[in-house]
């Protein structure tokens, strides 16, 4: 509870409410300062967190990766603040931000974004796989091979400048949900050449099993006894870089404190095995 002189309460109440609620915001400004600074010891803040949601065949909410929710969970503790989750479709978040509100986290950076965004370090790297139908004779071994292409992106992903400036140029995309059940039913039934899948994991191969077997999980594996199976090709086509991001006036600060975080835990190992799939 803040301590007001007597004199001060003598004020109309209202005025009194408004000078606690001024006297608390520079109390939490100056402890979020000193954490910052690496001094002092404030109490733990709560943070509004931004993640994009993605949902299974049955439209159900896909829990967290636990490599993501590790990560999470390091800067909760590198930082003494507690996120609040909030999982939103990746376009919802992109106006929020754009709009000066909350801080997200799993977004990658491109010159558009930078227009209304600010972005922490790279927090890890995610591998962008391109996944055909296995009777494809498609192949990747630099942008020019999706000419004409029809591509599969999910609504609101983008990836870097190159990439950008030739969509629905050089290939058409083909916008997507973020449910992988209705993406791979899609590339099954022709309705486009490929689509671009976001992995950890670094061997194509290991994508490719992991496809499939999901095919086998939710019975999609054959139509009328003709088996059905993915390939993705063995060049992804970016090594994409996830950042936290937030408005261009909001939460400076604590970008900063990320920042950091990042830098310590990359030096004391503390965060490079959170980023191993």
């Amino acid at each position: 509870m803040l301590y007001l002189p007597p004199f001060l309460l003598r004020l109309p109440v209202s005025c009194r409410s408004v000078l606690n609620a001024i006297l608390l915001l520079g109390s939490f400004s100056t402890g979020m300062s000193s954490h910052a600074a690496g001094t002092g010891n404030p109490l733990s803040a709560s943070i509004t967190l931004m993640i994009s949601e993605s949902r299974d065949e049955n439209g159900v909410l896909i829990p967290i990766r636990p490599e993501n929710q590790a990560v999470i969970h390091y800067f909760e503790k590198a930082l003494n603040i507690s996120f609040q989750l909030r999982r939103l479709p990746l376009p919802r978040i992109t106006a929020e931000l754009q709009e000066g509100e909350n801080l997200a986290f799993g977004l990658s950076k491109n010159s558009e974004r930078q227009k209304f965004m600010q972005f922490s370090e790279p927090v890890f790297t995610d591998i962008v796989w391109i996944v055909v139908r296995e009777d494809s004779k498609m192949e990747f071994n630099n942008l020019q091979d999706l000419q004409g292409k029809s591509v599969g992106i999910v609504r609101g992903v983008r990836f870097g400048d190159e990439i950008e400036r030739q969509r629905n140029l050089l290939f058409r995309v083909e916008e997507d949900t973020s449910q992988l059940s209705s993406r791979l039913k899609k590339l099954l039934s022709g309705r486009m050449d490929c689509f671009l899948f976001n992995s950890r994991t670094t061997f194509a191969a290991e994508v490719e099993a992991e496809l499939n077997q999901y095919l086998v999980n939710v019975n999609m594996s054959e139509i009328n006894s003709k088996p059905l199976r993915i390939r993705v090709l063995s060049k992804p086509l970016i090594a994409d870089e996830i950042h936290f991001a937030a408005g261009l006036r909001n939460h400076e600060h604590l970008l900063k404190s990320i920042n950091a975080a990042i830098i310590k835990g990359r030096k004391s190992g503390e965060l490079p095995p959170l980023l191993k799939h």
